[in-house]
């Protein structure tokens, strides 16, 4: 048998009486000009993932401000004029303030709020109202944890980021959860 729809090769007869439905034939068809048109568009439209990131970048930068619109799109604020400083206050006054405690509830919701939660029950991390912690829960290993962090990525060191007084306060802040 030798007819054009017969192919044999090794042993292995092809028998092709029928070909593959129309609808078959214009997906694949079909499937290659979108995807020809979808690279176009990518590589030809001047789109780029590091633009993007560029942009949100700038926005975690700025303090989260609006992440949606591109930063040449945000209206600043007008600068208002600079107001004479009112007059200094004896040093006296002064050293009650810089002796002052920090807010350790508001440094928990900037630092620790994001991986423990809002109300420290957990979420990434871990619960740090629970009886027992990991790696204890007294004031010196909750200080050190803030401090020098976790390995392998657990919890990063806020020793550069945060005072001395801050960490302590936080681990205080810390153990008077329930």
């Amino acid at each position: 048998m030798t007819n054009s729809d017969h192919h044999d090769f090794d042993g292995i007869t092809e028998n092709r009486e029928q070909r593959p439905p129309v609808y078959f034939t214009v997906l694949f068809y079909g499937l290659i000009v979108w995807g020809v048109a979808f690279c176009a568009f990518y590589l030809l439209s001047g789109w780029s993932s590091d633009a993007e990131f560029q942009v949100k970048m700038q926005a975690h930068e700025t303090g989260g401000q609006d992440t949606a619109t591109p930063p040449a799109a945000r209206t600043e604020p007008a600068v208002k004029p600079a107001e004479p400083a009112p007059p200094q206050a004896p040093a006296v006054a002064a050293a009650p303030a810089a002796a002052a405690k920090p807010d350790a509830k508001a440094l928990f919701a900037e630092k620790c709020a994001m991986c423990h939660g809002a109300d420290a029950k957990g979420g990434f991390g871990p619960d740090l109202t629970a009886a027992k912690l990991e790696y204890g829960k007294n004031r010196e290993a909750l200080t050190m944890s803030i401090g020098q962090g976790r390995g392998n990525g657990k919890m990063p060191a806020f020793d550069g980021q945060l005072k001395r007084e801050e960490i302590f306060a936080l681990a205080d802040y810390l153990l008077s959860l329930k």
